[in-house]
């Protein structure tokens, strides 16, 4: 089936799904990426270095998607999309906003969408699925834990710090999706246990994220000893409502989380970009998640529940630096421009 992209307008017009054979078996699939913040910046990249027609579905209109990367930066060609109304249902979507943003997405989710649609969730959280399921009751949902280091410069200019790739769950969909990321430069890790996986990525966010946007530093702040406890302290309490969630986490999996923040210590989060770009925080999903869960089983968190109650009581970024004449760094942004993305994100 042919793909009809009306060009210069915003609008991506009758697209369907289109399938081309690649030299090699490969296939090349029309698809789209919602979401052109750091992390739906580099997986449209990633894409397109796959061969894929990718459209890149923004509410702000973008002039360009450029990604720096250590080999230098790249132009990526991408149909940039400003509306939903005149979008088909396309074979795949990369949502790339954060999990407050969700229903948001829902007037993309629903034009991009059927029964033959899957959409891949590179988000935060240990029920992030579930979430976006509701919006797309007849797609196919996969997680996936994103192991990426990336900032957003500017709109539409990204740059990629660290690439370790993601992780879905193993299943009937998980080799289609290997597939799609095959020449993408985006490694695909199959998890027979993705609880497991859903709760060691939140216990490095619990502690990584939130002292970083609270501190406004990068995860250079975890060699401070204080704080390095504070986030051992984080973790554990997590680890402990994962564990009665049904994640098989141990001691040993708490240290060697905390050692992989350490490996991290040049890079910011996705919560300490937001906290300087003026934008929302991304806490309800990651302590907050822990706080919440942790009443289901019973458990006291009493350090998650501070840090939570503290990222709640954060003023504006501006507010509180205009005295002392510093600026922000970052620009505003919207959704779903102002994602960031990092292996803490």
């Amino acid at each position: 089936m042919k793909t009809n992209i009306r060009e210069g307008t915003g609008f991506m017009s009758d697209v369907a799904v289109s399938t081309a054979d690649f030299p090699g078996g490969r296939t090349r699939v029309s698809m789209a990426v919602v979401g052109a913040g750091a992390l739906g910046g580099v997986f449209a990249w990633a894409m397109h270095r796959a061969g894929h027609d990718v459209s890149v579905c923004v509410r702000s209109p973008l002039d360009e998607l450029v990604v720096t990367t250590a080999a230098g930066e790249e132009r990526v060609p991408v149909q940039i999309v400003t509306e939903p109304g005149r979008l088909r249902p396309v074979q795949w979507v990369l949502l790339a906003v954060k999990a407050f943003d969700t229903m948001g997405t829902a007037p993309w989710l629903t034009a991009l969408c059927d029964e033959n649609t899957t959409v891949l969730a590179l988000q935060n959280g240990v029920d992030q699925a579930e979430s976006v399921r509701e919006l797309v009751p007849e797609a196919t949902v996969v997680p996936a834990m994103v192991y990426v280091q990336a900032e957003r410069e500017a709109p539409g200019h990204i740059r990629l710090a660290i690439n370790q790739g993601i992780d879905i769950p193993a299943g009937r969909k998980a080799m289609q999706v290997r597939a799609l990321f095959n020449g993408s430069g985006v490694d695909v890790r199959l998890q027979e246990d993705l609880t497991t996986a859903a709760w060691l990525k939140l216990m490095l966010n619990v502690a990584t994220n939130s002292l970083t946007a609270l501190t406004l530093r990068r995860m250079e702040v975890l060699q401070d000893d204080g704080v390095r406890e504070l986030a051992v302290g984080l973790m554990r309490e997590a680890a402990e409502v994962g564990v009665s969630a049904g994640a098989h986490l141990t001691e040993q999996d708490v240290q060697r989380t905390l050692d992989l923040a350490s490996t991290y210590a040049d890079g910011g989060t996705s919560m300490l970009h937001d906290r300087l770009a003026g934008s929302p925080l991304e806490h309800e999903a990651l302590n907050g998640a822990v706080v919440r869960l942790a009443e289901v089983h019973g458990i006291d968190v009493p350090l998650n529940r501070a840090v939570a109650a503290l990222l709640r009581a954060l003023r504006p970024l501006d507010s509180v630096t205009t005295t002392a004449g510093r600026t922000d760094p970052c620009g505003p942004s919207d959704w779903p421009d102002h994602d960031t993305g990092n292996p803490a994100r």
